[in-house]
Formats: C-alpha cells, sequence, structure tokens
C-alpha cells in the first residue's frame, strides 16, 4: 500500500480526507477517499469470495511480479472461490504493460468457453452477487 500511495498516505488521507493518485507521467488517474481505503483495508476476502454464487465463473488474471497485489493473493482467491480459473502471466507488473496481448487473449478464451457453456442471460443471472461486488468496489 505504501508503495502505491506513498510513505505518509495515512496522513494525508486523514488530512485531505483523500489522495489523488497520479501515473508516472504525473496524470491524474484516480482518488482514494478515506472511506474507500478502510472499506478496502477491512474487507473479508474470505467471505467476498465465498459470497459468490457458486454457479458464477470467475476469473483472475495476475502478474507475477506484481508488487502492489502479489500473486500470493490470486492464489488465496483461488483457494476460496468455487468455480473459479486463475491464470498468472509471467513476469508481468501490476499494470500488463508490455503483455496487452496475452491479457486480451485469456479474457477473449475464457468469455468464448463460458457462451460455448451457458446461456449468457443465466450467466448474468448467477454472478448478480459477484457483479454488485464489484460495482461497490469500483
Amino acid at each position: 500500500m505504501e508503495g502505491r500511495l506513498g510513505k505518509d498516505f495515512l496522513q494525508r488521507i486523514k488530512q485531505n480526507g483523500f489522495i489523488d493518485f497520479k501515473n508516472r507521467k504525473g496524470q491524474f488517474e484516480y482518488r482514494v477517499t478515506q472511506e474507500s481505503l478502510m472499506d478496502r483495508l477491512t474487507t473479508d476476502t474470505r467471505a467476498a469470495c465465498l459470497s459468490i454464487d457458486q454457479n458464477c465463473r470467475v476469473l483472475t488474471i495476475h502478474g507475477s511480479m506484481d508488487k502492489i497485489v502479489p500473486a500470493k493473493d490470486a492464489l488465496e482467491f483461488a483457494r476460496f472461490i468455487r468455480n473459479h480459473k486463475l491464470h498468472i502471466i509471467e513476469g508481468v507488473d501490476h499494470e500488463y504493460t508490455a503483455h496487452q496481448d496475452e491479457l486480451a487473449t485469456v479474457v477473449l478464451d475464457f468469455v468464448k468457453a463460458v457462451r460455448e457453456d451457458r446461456n449468457t442471460a443465466e450467466l448474468l443471472q448467477s454472478c448478480e452477487r459477484a457483479v454488485n461486488f464489484i460495482k461497490a468496489r469500483i
């Protein structure tokens, strides 16, 4: 967390109520509020994973060199999500900068496989809880 938000991130977020995150070029990317940070820090990942309907298929793509969210976290998700596919891309960081083609291929292959197995409307219905959880995080 400190590596992404800076050493004094707790002090700055308490003082201002938010931290604006900028990319390597110094351009604004997103804002982290005190509320959203506390929500993320207190999320029970295991409970969130177990709340996903067992019929909902979940794909996690993770970079082996991700320093922001370690690959071991993706392995932890794989332990708790019942209908889960984990794909770790070797040598990739958090941003997948040089691996966009592989990332797109993995996602498209997953979507194609799901479509072949199930009706799209049925799939969306079974994933409602997962979608709501993701929306709450955005």
